[in-house]
């Protein structure tokens, strides 16, 4: 097995960046698996969700849902990952998140933390990853609110 190996979403637009998905460092008795940051956009249609285009309006609960569809994006790329290391990988092992938020004011951390927390309960995990969160960031996808890059550690 090598010791390192890159993972590539099947789905994803090459053009919105030229990056790994994840990398998969063997350690021996463990994998550490490193993301790429996340923003809840449509790997394929490149629309953003919680965004109108059309209107160029945010929904009330925008933030909200771009947690969930972070949360919903690196499960799915925990699939190949899984296949990779014959062995199930899930949001449980993630150790770490380094989060960015596109505005700054207290309400919208309030907002995320609630949306954070709600996913891991969701997934019936009470225990979270040490977490860093930078505050009015740019993100390079203008109509993201958040991006999350996850590291997560298995037993090899």
């Amino acid at each position: 097995m090598p010791l390192i190996r890159r993972i590539f979403a099947d789905d994803r637009i090459m053009g919105a960046g030229v990056f790994s998905d994840a990398i998969v460092i063997d350690l021996g008795v463990a994998c550490c698996i490193k993301f790429s940051g996340i923003a809840a956009v449509d790997p394929t249609s490149r629309i953003v969700v919680g965004y109108e285009s059309h209107n160029g309006v945010f929904s009330a609960d925008a933030l909200e849902q771009q947690v969930a569809d972070i949360f919903r994006q690196v499960e799915r790329l925990m699939e190949p990952i899984s296949r990779e290391l014959d062995r199930t990988v899930t949001v449980s092992d993630i150790i770490e998140a380094l989060v960015f938020l596109r505005e700054d004011y207290p309400l919208v951390f309030d907002r995320f933390n609630d949306a954070y927390i709600d996913e891991f309960r969701k997934r019936g995990i009470g225990r979270y990853p040490v977490r860093t969160t930078v505050m009015k960031a740019t993100l390079p996808e203008p109509n993201a609110l958040v991006e999350i890059q996850f590291a997560a550690m298995v037993e090899a």
